[in-house]
C-alpha cells in the first residue's frame, strides 16, 4: 500500500516575499505583545543603511528586540544582531518562533538575573505590606 501525502521533511517552500512577510507579521504581532507593557512600542523602520540598529521593535524601554519567525526557531546567535548604543546601553532580546510553536524570548544571563531579583525584592516589599 503506498503513503500518502508528501514525504516527510518535504515541507512547503516559502518565496522570499513570503519569508518577508510572514517576519513582518510576526513583528507586528510581537508589537502589540509589547503594547501590553509599553503602550508605545511599534515596529522599527530600516529604509537606510545608516539606520540599521538590528532592532525590530520601538518604544520597548531599556529592551531592544530582534524578531525571528521561520520554519524552526532562529538560532540563539541572532541575538548579536542588536547594536546596542555603548551610551545607552541596553538589554538585547530575541523573540524567536517556529511554525507550529510557542514563541520564545531570549536574553543574556546576567539581565534576566535583575529581572528575577527585582521581582524578587518587589514581592518582598508587597509581603511586608510597603507597597501596596
Amino acid at each position: 500500500m503506498a503513503k500518502r501525502g508528501r514525504p516527510k521533511g518535504s515541507g512547503k517552500k516559502i518565496s522570499g516575499k513570503g519569508c518577508r512577510t510572514k517576519g513582518h507579521a510576526f513583528e507586528r504581532w510581537c508589537a502589540i505583545q509589547f503594547q501590553k507593557v509599553f503602550p508605545l512600542a511599534k515596529r522599527h523602520l530600516e529604509y537606510q543603511m545608516e539606520e540599521v540598529q538590528g532592532i525590530d521593535l520601538d518604544n520597548t524601554g531599556e529592551y531592544k528586540v530582534q524578531c525571528k519567525r521561520g520554519k524552526r526557531y532562529s538560532s540563539l546567535s541572532s541575538i548579536k544582531e542588536v547594536q546596542l548604543c555603548p551610551i545607552d546601553g541596553g538589554v538585547p532580546v530575541l523573540v524567536t518562533k517556529g511554525d507550529h510553536e510557542t514563541p520564545l524570548a531570549c536574553l543574556p544571563l546576567s539581565d534576566f538575573l535583575k529581572l528575577l531579583q527585582a521581582e524578587k525584592e518587589l514581592a518582598e516589599l508587597h509581603a511586608t505590606g510597603s507597597i501596596i
